[in-house]
């Protein structure tokens, strides 16, 4: 099959997956700034606060990058593995990100994409947006291969395993970036 059918299916399940009740505009909207609001009070100053920002923002990083090499994997085995599979992979990666020094490595790397901005103001708001977008792409590729792996959608999702699995990571997580920027221009 080509790229296109490829980027069409792709687009077809996010498009199913963000019409799921928590994917909702005024839902999203509220979770994002609840989610905000929370790191905000957790720190003690803007300082604090915009490097709860960078240290989530390289986690979510690392929990996307732990999904694509998921996706990768079942791709590459030409297998539909159990969502819980999936799940018990996920839920230990927060784990391993603290017993590493992942984050002491990593967060260095993200600093100039996150503190963007020439006053205190304009690098939180960017932050803040760096943030959400990242998270959203997380959020929708967790939902994406959720939904790749429902043993429901098999008879759909068994095409994707008809392509390289560099191919089918790289599509979705296009989609992903490209769905997330649209949904934060509607919930700004």
């Amino acid at each position: 099959m080509s790229k296109e059918i490829l980027s069409k299916q792709t687009a077809g399940v996010i498009s199913a997956v963000i019409n799921q009740p928590h994917w909702k505009k005024d839902e999203l909207s509220q979770k994002m700034i609840q989610a905000l609001k929370e790191i905000k009070q957790a720190g003690d100053s803007q300082e604090a606060y915009l490097e709860t920002l960078l240290r989530n923002v390289t986690f979510l990083y690392e929990n996307t990058n732990r999904a694509k090499a998921f996706l990768k994997h079942c791709i590459n085995e030409e297998k539909l593995f159990p969502q819980e599979t999936f799940h018990k992979i996920m839920l230990d990666v927060p784990r391993q990100v603290n017993e590493s020094n992942f984050l002491a490595e990593n967060m260095p790397r993200f600093k100039d994409v996150v503190y963007k901005g020439s006053t205190m103001e304009e690098q939180a708001a960017h932050s803040e947006m760096v943030y959400c977008h990242t998270r959203l792409v997380n959020d929708l590729l967790i939902d994406f291969i959720g939904t790749f792996l429902h043993p429901n959608n098999k008879e759909f999702m068994i095409h994707f395993l008809e392509y390289a699995s560099d191919v089918v990571a790289d599509t979705v997580m296009h989609h992903c970036q490209n769905f997330s920027n649209l949904m934060l221009k509607e919930i700004r």
